[in-house]
């Protein structure tokens, strides 16, 4: 199985044109590049100049024999799905983020689910609602995805009121859309913020529709994007369920070290990490 791990400006990026020989150098074969930020000049720019500035990104990564595995679209906290004109913003802004993936070389593209009736939609009685507006909103994405041939990763989430929030919820809409072009990305520390849930179940509901992942660890309490093994979750019981489901993608890191570290401490912090996906992994 290949590794691969976040890559933002504040890690790896800090390093610019050198950067994916840093991610080489540390262990690792492949990025999930961070597209989040709806502030960012991928997003300002015009759409040519942004394709280019991604198409050279690529150019970079292939030639330090890194793959750009999977793309982080456009994410806002808190949520601004609330009304029709937040949504129609945001559906364009993830539009555009998908015709961009191709540029990076990248066939999988993460989304979160919209939240247009809040986080707590299981205590307010919308999360009827919240399934119709995703089906729809969703479908339409899809309809892009097909066009520049990218996978739409549909993730699970770490709010425990939320009505698409546990892997069996994702799957649903995974299900509902019945699509190649539609698949899970399972985000295990999301995972392990809700007390009854298991890393190695999560696994096996997702099975042949998990295309990608996002690893990180934490203590149950919250989001908080700790390193394997520093939290609570069981790493060898995950291994085996991707064994048992015959998982041969990316094992993909979405933690990195502290961006305040020096870069030589930063570039020790990640080769650490690599090791440790390898342990997970043995």
């Amino acid at each position: 199985m290949r590794k691969g791990i976040e890559f933002n400006k504040a890690g790896f990026g800090r390093f610019g044109e050198e950067a994916y020989l840093r991610v080489k150098e540390c262990g690792f074969d492949a990025v999930d590049f961070a597209m989040a930020d709806t502030d960012d000049i991928y997003y300002t720019l015009p759409m040519e100049e942004a394709c280019a500035l991604l198409a050279h990104q690529k150019e970079l990564a292939e030639a330090a024999g890194v793959s750009v595995h999977q793309v982080h679209g456009p994410w806002r906290w808190p949520p601004m799905d609330t009304t029709p004109e937040d949504r129609a913003e945001r559906l364009e802004k993830m539009i555009r983020s998908i015709r961009m993936t191709k540029y990076l070389g990248a066939k999988n593209w993460v989304v979160h689910p919209i939240m247009p009736y809040t986080v707590e939609d299981l205590d307010n009685g919308m999360a009827e609602e919240t399934w119709k507006l995703n089906i729809d909103f969703m479908q339409k994405l899809l309809a892009v995805a097909r066009e520049e041939d990218v996978a739409i990763c549909f993730e699970n989430m770490p709010m425990l009121r939320f009505s698409l929030a546990r892997p069996r919820d994702i799957m649903r809409v995974i299900d509902q859309m019945d699509d190649d072009h539609f698949v899970g990305c399972l985000d295990t520390g999301h995972v392990a913020v809700f007390p009854d849930e298991d890393i190695a179940e999560a696994v096996r509901t997702f099975g042949k529709k998990l295309r990608i992942m996002h690893v990180h660890d934490n203590s149950g309490r919250g989001d908080e994007h700790k390193h394997p093994y520093y939290g609570i979750l069981d790493w060898k019981k995950y291994a085996a369920a991707l064994k048992e489901i015959g998982f041969d993608g990316v094992f993909s890191l979405e933690t990195l070290p502290s961006a305040k570290l020096s870069d030589s401490l930063f570039l020790e912090g990640a080769a650490h990490l690599a090791h440790i996906v390898d342990e997970i992994l043995a």
